[in-house]
């Protein structure tokens, strides 16, 4: 099982990488800064709690893994 803290770093790391992807494609796609942090903020925190949500509940599954002896 992972620590909390464990899936916190993981989470913020995928999400700076992400982060910076998606602010590249919507300043190529609008090529507006203000829309582009607007679109980059709202996405990214929404996206962040729903990724950090989502490694906790499959931290609870027991489907797929297997126990060390």
């Amino acid at each position: 099982m992972e620590t909390r803290k464990r899936s916190l770093v993981k989470m913020l790391s995928y999400r700076a990488i992400l982060t910076g992807l998606l602010a590249l494609i919507s300043w190529i796609f609008t090529g507006n800064l203000q829309q582009t942090t607007i679109i980059t903020i709202v996405f990214s925190v929404s996206a962040t709690a729903i990724y950090y949500l989502h490694e906790r509940i499959w931290n609870s599954v027991k489907w797929g893994t297997s126990r060390q002896v």
